[in-house]
């Protein structure tokens, strides 16, 4: 059998593995393992050349940026700051048609730059925001896909899990991918708020008609106190995000002063106590420890198909496909996009990546800028069926208050406007890569 039949044997046996139910990063390290082993023939040169992978995937100071983040963002949930951005917002935006809906993407992306986790974000605001919607008589559609849609910002608006992995596969600065995600978010956010502005003005009975404009606005004293309320979280993300931009943090310091920050939070609001401290050490741990396995087995991946050969003949293969960059880069958002609705983020960027950046940086391509592509185009896979792991998350938050369908059908215009921005950033790169080429990270 030659090393590029095995190279294919394992990646056919990898999907398949996975959509048997075995844990992805188990499928990665056994047809990892499977793969080197044939190719060489040896067992014990194979286990050699894996658990040296394996030391070496992970051991660098920059990963201990992983359970920081976590850390920040558990604590954070708990200090019920979520709730406290949203109802700035709302106060902020009442009287706009869609008001309510721009203040969820409004809190969503703040809340996004304290947690990093879409799913995360999903759950949270499908309980803080849905039942307010519905009161001010929105459709139910539309406040779905506005939950739906604006929870994918916690993968684009740092800190960001998806581009820690994407930056630790890649081999690239974590600190510029988040730096780079800040502006396409802030696009992103806008472009959702503008959709719904559009939708409402077409179609107001979506946002309630009249009744959603009711309420107090402006400078009142409720809505000061309303407005001041987030503000440890406001302090927070300024000191985090403005010390890791300033070149004063490294990502990894960035990590610790906003765990600490977030530790502080939680302690003011006078929310912690010794067991649910036990709590969050342990669901930060657990969360640390699986993202670090799929790494490192994600490591070994790509040395398996560096060693049977499949690399250089996908190399072969699109070099006498004589396409331009641009197309090649589309052909692989859209291998992601469709690889999305049966698959989550983090596995697609596992199995694919390893594949792709080599043609991305062999093409001259900057790898930044993919990053920033790829995050948004997995991330459009969250909402899509048949897997669409947020719509699933809003589900189990939600209960019998909504069903599958109606969510995949409410975040159907906000995927639309996902792709929107992906030819945005497409045809003005620079929204991607002003921000990293003049700052050091």
């Amino acid at each position: 059998m030659g090393s590029i039949v095995i190279g294919l044997l394992t990646f056919i046996l990898l999907v398949i593995l996975i959509f048997l139910g075995m844990h992805v990063a188990v499928a990665l390290g056994l047809m990892s393992f499977l793969g080197v082993w044939l190719t060489i023939g040896d067992f014990k040169t194979s286990m050699t050349i894996l658990s040296n992978t394996a030391y070496s995937a992970v051991n660098d100071y920059t990963f201990a940026v992983i359970p920081l983040f976590v850390l920040m963002g558990v604590f954070t949930t708990m200090s019920g700051t979520s709730t406290e951005i949203y109802n700035a917002f709302h106060a902020l935006l009442r009287k706009i048609r869609g008001g309510l809906a721009m203040a969820t993407v409004g809190a969503s992306a703040v809340f996004a730059t304290i947690t990093g986790v879409s799913v995360a974000s999903a759950s949270v605001f499908s309980k803080v925001a849905i039942d307010p919607m519905t009161r001010l008589h929105y459709d139910k559609k539309m406040a779905l896909g506005s939950v739906a849609g604006s929870s994918v910002l916690g993968m684009l608006i740092p800190p960001s899990l998806m581009f820690i992995v994407y930056g630790m596969i890649a081999q690239e600065s974590v600190g510029k991918l988040f730096i780079a995600g800040m502006i396409p978010g802030i696009v992103l956010a806008v472009t959702y708020c503008v959709g719904i502005y559009v939708m409402a003005t077409l179609k107001p009975e979506l946002v309630g008609g009249k009744k959603a404009t009711e309420g107090q606005q402006g400078w009142s004293k409720e809505n000061i106190k309303i407005f001041l309320k987030p503000l440890g979280a406001g302090v927070l993300v300024v000191v985090m995000l403005g010390g890791l931009y300033g070149g004063w943090f490294t990502p990894t310091e960035a990590g610790a002063v906003g765990a600490f920050g977030a530790f502080l939070l939680v302690l003011s609001k006078r929310k912690l106590t010794i067991k649910k401290l036990k709590e969050i050490l342990i669901e930060t741990g657990y969360t640390s420890a699986s993202v670090l396995l799929l790494l490192i087995t994600a490591m070994m991946y790509s040395r398996m198909l560096g060693v049977t050969g499949v690399l250089a003949e996908l190399n072969t293969f699109i070099e006498k496909l004589s396409v331009s960059p641009v197309i090649l880069i589309i052909i692989f958002l859209l291998i992601i996009i469709l690889l999305g609705t049966i698959l989550d983020s983090v596995s697609i960027l596992l199995i694919t990546m390893p594949m792709m950046l080599p043609f991305v940086h062999s093409i001259g391509f900057d790898p930044i800028l993919f990053g920033v592509l790829v995050v948004i185009a997995a991330e459009i896979g969250l909402l899509t069926p048949p897997f669409g792991l947020v719509v699933y998350s809003m589900k189990s938050a939600l209960g019998d208050k909504a069903s599958i369908e109606e969510i995949f059908i409410g975040a159907f215009p906000f995927i639309l406007m996902m792709i929107f921005v992906i030819g945005l950033i497409l045809l003005f790169p620079q929204i991607a890569t002003w921000l990293p080429s003049f700052m050091e990270v």
